[in-house]
Order: structure tokens, then C-alpha cells, then sequence
């Protein structure tokens, strides 16, 4: 698993033994107590080498003649876990950890078991138990973006999501340090997957937003959670918030006034798109999403043309490869009835991406229509309808 058994890797390379029973005990083993030791010296050096199969009957051996030694079922269990028995390892780990239960190195090592054979409760058991001891290493987001990850590879996804619920909502972290860890547990799902989880991931994303009120990690990831779920209102909503978050950086203003026009106009809502178009130029008054898009919906309306035809030359002027930005110019000009003016802009399109667009085949087999060049109108037209298959 990824961030589950760092510990099991670290410990075959350390030849530090745990804590032993004080030499003075009387334990079973206490007349050999030298000789164990120098025994699982010999066994850690044999897992060093590669000699994992050599060590494990070494380390059953030692086990039959003294069951009582902690630190050779430690090592019992790193040698079940190499050859993966993890079940087995996590067996043996136990029995180290009953016998002796303030050795944080076995608790975390068998948390990691745990972790890697679904034991998820009994593991986060564990990481409660460390976090006593040793807070800092041991926190609750740590502890909880372990569990997620457990969860979610057993597909239970309730608790999946509460213990995510639990990583954002914890005082004691950090919002870097909460938006890291989120990224790192919500990566990877395929889109089928993606979707059916869209109202678990809107709610948590709703309680890190309440836990954060000032994150933009928050407030942009709740954003992008609602445009995938088609709820416009929480998408201008989180935009507006995010625009009062950056008072002062026009770029990150002119990105959510961008997509706040754009959602108004999948509304219907021409005026209010409109509007906040102007607003975004009035920032910058060349930023050439927000021009592209107003000037496009412009054509659509076959209104103000002119105005349109203004808007979209600057873009093709700064991004004269665009294959969009050409399309829409293209169109206007079309439109405005410059067909031939139109076709250069169309063709340059087909070079850069065009091809791969039924709009913009659409749009040009118009032109093409248009300049009487029937065949060719035709080869783009059919190429267009293919694309929509």
C-alpha cells in the first residue's frame, strides 16, 4: 500500500534491537538470553542480505525454544510480510505487541498490517494508542487519511467518507496540510466511479468548506465538485466567494468572473452573462477567454456583430493558433457576410486542431457553401456529422 509500511521497510534496514526483557528477569530463556540475542542479530543480518527463508527458520526455531521473546516474533513477523503472508505477519506482530505493549515500533508496524490486510478498526485502535505518546508523529489527520485509504480500496465508501469528513474538520491541522491529504486520498477514481460518489463528495467538500471558511483549497474544490454536478447556483456561489478571497490578484478574479458569465449563459441568463462579461473586460479588457466566449454567444444571438467582430480579432491577434478563437472569428465574419475574408481563418483552424471540432467542420463547410465550393462544403460536412457519431 502506498504510506501504510514505510515502518516494516525502515526496520529490516536497522539493526537496533527492541526493548529486551532486563537480564536480571527470570523468563524461560533467561540462561540463553545471550545467545537469543546473538541469534536475532544473525537472523536481522540473514533479512539484510536476502536470506529471508534462512532467517524465518532461524526465527522459528528460536521462537519454539523461547515463545515468550518479543523481539523474535518481531522479526518472525518482517519475514512473514517479505514473503507476503501479511495475515501471518500480522498474527505474529500481535503476539509482540501483547507481550509488550509500550513498544510504539510493534504497534505501528502491526498498525501497518493491518492496514494491508483490511483490519482498518483495528489499525486506527493502533494509531489512537501511538498519538498518546507521540502526538506530533501520530495526528488525526495522519491517522484518518490512512483509514481513507484503507476504505476506499475495500470500496467502503461510507467509511471512506467519514473518515475524510473527520480529516477536514480537524482542529489540529493545517488547511495545506488537510487539502494535501484530500488530494492524495481523492485521486485516481475513473469517471463512472467519479460520478456515482458526486453527492458524497459535494457534502464533504460543503464540511471542509464550514471547517475552512477562508480556504480556497475549500472553496475551489467545492466549485469544481458542483460544475461536475451541474449545479449552477453553488458554482457562482463558491466564485463570488473565491473573488473575495483574492482582493487583490485581477487573474484569479477575471478566472471566476469568467466562469460565473459562462454558467449565467448555460442558465439562459444572457443579460446577467452579459454583465459579467463586462465586468471581467473592465479588469482587462484583452483577457481573451471571457472576449472569445462573449463574442461567440454575440454570433449566436446574430446581434451586435460588430462589437463581436472587435472582441474576437483581439484574441486571434494574441493567440493567432487558437483554433477556437479562429472558429469564432471565422463565424463572425461569416455571418457579417465576409465569406471569403472568413475562409483563411478557417483553414489556418484545420491545422491546429480544427479538424478534430464537428463545430467548427460545421462552420466552415458553411463557408465553403457559401464561395460555391460544393464539393469540399460537402467532404466537411460529412467529416462534421462523423464526429458527432
Amino acid at each position: 500500500m502506498r504510506k501504510l509500511l514505510t515502518g516494516l521497510v525502515l526496520a529490516l534496514r536497522c539493526l537496533v534491537l527492541p526493548a529486551q526483557t532486563a537480564p536480571d528477569a527470570v523468563t524461560p530463556c533467561a540462561p540463553d538470553s545471550t545467545q537469543i540475542e546473538n541469534a536475532i542479530v544473525d537472523a536481522v543480518l540473514m533479512i539484510e542480505s536476502g536470506a529471508v527463508l534462512d532467517a524465518a527458520h532461524l526465527l522459528d526455531s528460536l521462537s519454539a525454544a523461547c515463545p515468550s521473546n518479543d523481539a523474535v516474533l518481531y522479526y518472525q513477523g518482517l519475514c512473514r510480510y517479505s514473503v507476503g503472508d501479511y495475515a501471518g505477519a500480522a498474527d505474529v506482530m500481535a503476539k509482540a505487541v501483547e507481550l509488550d505493549p509500550s513498544n510504539s515500533w510493534y504497534k505501528e508496524t502491526l498498525a501497518g498490517l493491518y492496514l494491508n490486510t483490511g483490519k482498518v478498526r483495528e489499525a486506527v485502535e493502533l494509531y489512537r494508542e501511538l498519538k498518546i505518546d507521540k502526538p506530533s508523529k501520530f495526528p488525526d489527520l495522519f491517522t484518518n487519511s490512512l483509514a481513507a485509504d484503507a476504505y476506499r480500496l475495500k470500496r467502503d465508501y461510507p467509511s471512506f467518507f467519514k473518515a475524510l469528513t473527520s480529516l477536514v474538520q480537524d482542529e489540529n491541522a493545517d488547511d495545506e496540510m488537510k487539502y494535501k491529504s484530500l488530494m492524495s486520498s481523492l485521486g485516481g477514481f475513473d469517471r463512472r466511479t467519479f460520478n456515482s460518489l458526486l453527492p458524497q463528495l459535494d457534502t464533504l467538500m460543503l464540511r471542509y468548506c464550514e471547517a475552512e471558511p477562508s480556504s480556497v483549497h475549500a472553496h475551489s474544490l467545492r466549485m469544481e465538485i458542483a460544475i461536475n454536478r451541474d449545479d449552477s447556483q453553488t458554482v457562482i456561489d463558491e466564485c463570488r466567494r473565491l473573488i473575495e478571497l483574492h482582493p487583490d490578484s485581477p487573474s484569479e478574479q477575471l478566472t471566476y468572473l469568467s466562469i460565473i458569465g459562462d454558467t449565467y449563459h448555460e442558465q439562459g441568463l444572457e443579460s446577467k452573462a452579459f454583465k459579467t462579461y463586462e465586468q471581467a473586460l473592465k479588469i482587462d479588457p484583452e483577457y481573451c477567454p471571457v472576449l472569445n466566449n462573449y463574442a461567440y454567444y454575440l454570433s449566436q444571438k446574430k446581434c451586435r456583430l460588430r462589437k463581436a467582430e472587435r472582441m474576437s480579432r483581439i484574441t486571434i491577434e494574441k493567440e493567432p493558433d487558437n483554433a477556437t478563437y479562429l472558429d469564432t472569428y471565422g463565424w463572425i465574419l461569416f455571418l457579417r457576410g465576409k465569406a471569403k475574408e472568413a475562409k483563411p481563418y478557417f483553414k489556418h483552424a484545420m491545422i491546429y486542431g480544427g479538424k478534430d471540432s464537428a463545430v467548427i467542420l460545421r462552420h466552415f463547410s458553411d463557408v465553403l457553401a457559401r464561395l460555391g465550393e460544393t464539393d469540399l462544403s460537402t467532404y466537411y460536412r460529412n467529416l462534421a456529422e462523423s464526429k458527432k457519431q
